[in-house]
């Protein structure tokens, strides 16, 4: 990233806040070259307090890029994805190609970290695509490591590694060292993926085979890390490198490398690496049966851990200390920690569907923003066609404002209300419900296993099955009521002036209306079925508190058994 020099000036006007502008970004980008992320994140956010006075959006961009990158080295990851987000909306209005390819990565590798693989993929294929157009080699590479992160972190090693190994072949052919590091590194990583699996499999041959490529990757990766001089690379190529030693076998040479990397991130600031070698130490204690250092180990990074630390690292130290805990026989406390690494599994998909809906909020906000910037536009052009009275042209501005209007209220596909007009509707109808002491609910209903629906039948046949049921929906209910499409197969319905009995039997007809539903007409073999959470407003609610409890009914009612109505 290479900030841009100004013309010479001694104004103490704008230009002197562009000039410090370009100081901090280029201080921060330094910073980030040399693995101080904690001081490059200050420094970026220092540069965003100030851009709003110069008003230029390429170094708006690369302000909010250097932050998703300074995030996501901290471990930050929802933080990262927000930053990408308005990066990657500037560098599309500026048709950047390469830094649309870097966020578009940068956001996959993010979405991976909080468990949002389809989402990660989506973004890391995009990329690829957008590279490929515009015959980036460079940054198709990058994308296909990316790639092959999400097959990994899905279950498919052997998909995982040839797509790195792609990516380390055009690595060596457009990039330099950093490129093939990092190709490299995340092959380290793939291979003892590999290993655990054929370990599960009993299939020892495989198991070697795969930790000893870890090694040979590993030490590639950490030879080039060093060249390359980033502390942050170091660091983590060591954990890889540590890990794959310790599975190997090689104690002594494992646990220096990981104590070495845990110094260094201590010291940088590597939260998320911090706790990663924290458990690797731990394991290769476990390996050698030195299980009573592994338990004082991990009990001390188990203590440590926040609230905003990631649930996996959490489900990790758990199963670590059950492992620990069974070894010296001390059943109690191996159990509980079983226990505890369960239900952690069982939150798993409530906590990714929590992350998923803040980051949706996220995403709106910067729609909305770039939607309403295109509103005023064409608000100002329309008024300069009135003005030279050209009504042709100005009855086609008129459209596309009207149709401006209606998009960022309607969902496209089924014609509900849109999450940004749910979001902002809710609250008002909250108020007035409570000022005229009305009854009032929302529930929240989701399609049983639609993606099995997608996978089996196609994805024309499930929007088919979305417009459906939205029609259903209007069918058996009133034109008061607000009907919304909350994200994917997912919808809000809100029951205005309705009683906790009325709006039981309403969802309850819904239910059945969409169980009935000779599905078999629009696929052969189709069948659909519908959960909800309902969720009565009780005084004080606000609509974040009535929509958290009706979800939380509706994750009851997918763990019951789904196809049924639970109360929250």
């Amino acid at each position: 990233m290479v900030a841009h020099a100004l013309p010479h000036s001694t104004s103490t006007g704008p230009e002197t806040v562009a000039r410090r502008l370009v100081r901090l970004i280029a201080e921060s980008q330094a910073a980030h070259d040399a693995g101080h992320h904690q001081q490059g994140l200050a420094l970026a956010e220092q540069a965003l307090n100030g851009a709003s006075a110069v008003g230029e959006p390429l170094m708006l961009a690369r302000i909010h890029t250097l932050m998703a990158n300074h995030r996501w080295r901290l471990g930050q990851f929802e933080p990262s994805v927000q930053s990408a987000r308005a990066a990657l909306a500037l560098w599309k209005a500026a048709e950047r190609i390469d830094e649309q390819c870097d966020t578009l990565c940068l956001l996959a590798i993010s979405f991976s970290e909080i468990g949002l693989q389809e989402e990660a993929l989506k973004h890391a294929t995009a990329s690829f695509e957008l590279a490929r157009q515009h015959d980036r080699g460079l940054a198709m590479g990058v994308a296909l490591n990316r790639i092959g992160i999400c097959y990994d972190r899905l279950g498919d090693s052997i998909q995982a590694e040839s797509f790195l190994l792609q990516s380390l072949g055009m690595a060596r052919e457009h990039g330099g060292h950093g490129d093939r590091m990092l190709a490299l590194n995340n092959l380290t990583a793939t291979a003892i993926s590999a290993y655990y699996q054929a370990q599960l499999r009993a299939d020892d041959d495989a198991s070697q085979q795969a930790i000893q490529r870890a090694r040979q990757y590993g030490s590639r990766a950490l030879s080039l890390a060093r060249r390359h001089g980033d502390i942050y690379r170091v660091s983590v190529t060591q954990g890889n490198l540590g890990e794959a030693l310790g599975l190997a076998g090689e104690f002594a040479e494992a646990r220096s490398l990981l104590q070495e990397a845990l110094a260094s991130a201590l010291q940088n600031g590597f939260r998320a690496v911090v706790l990663r070698m924290r458990h690797n130490i731990a394991e290769v204690l476990l390996r050698e049966g030195r299980n009573e250092e592994a338990i004082t180990e991990l009990t001390a990074t188990l203590q440590s851990l926040t609230e905003m630390d990631h649930e996996t690292t959490r489900m990790r130290v758990h199963s670590a200390l059950h492992r620990a805990y069974k070894a010296t026989r001390q059943f109690e406390p191996a159990l509980l920690h079983c226990e505890a690494h369960h239900q952690i599994e069982m939150q798993r998909v409530a906590l990714q569907s929590k992350a998923q809906a803040r980051l949706m909020v996220n995403r709106i906000d910067v729609e909305r923003a770039l939607m309403d910037g295109e509103r005023s536009r064409l608000e100002a052009e329309l008024h300069r066609l009135r003005t030279q009275q050209l009504e042709a042209e100005k009855e086609l501005l008129e459209q596309r404002t009207a149709e401006l209007h209606r998009e960022t209220l309607e969902d496209p596909l089924t014609g509900l209300a849109n999450r940004r007009h749910v979001d902002a509707t809710l609250p008002l109808l909250i108020e007035r419900s409570r000022g005229q002491g009305q009854p009032m609910a929302l529930a929240m209903a989701d399609l049983d296993h639609f993606k099995q629906v997608n996978d089996r039948h196609g994805h024309a046949v499930g929007d088919e099955v979305l417009r459906t049921v939205a029609r259903l929906f209007g069918d058996k209910t009133r034109a008061r009521d607000l009907l919304g499409r909350w994200g994917g197969e997912e919808f809000v319905l809100v029951f205005v002036d309705t009683p906790r009995e009325t709006a039981h039997e309403i969802c309850e007809r819904l239910r059945s209306a969409v169980q009935a539903y000779p599905w078999s007409a629009i696929a052969p073999g189709l069948q659909v079925t519908l959960s909800l959470g309902l969720a009565v407003a009780q005084p004080g609610d606000n609509a974040i508190e009535l929509v958290e409890r009706a979800d939380a009914a509706l994750y009851e009612a997918k763990r019951l058994g789904r196809n049924r109505l639970m109360e929250g």
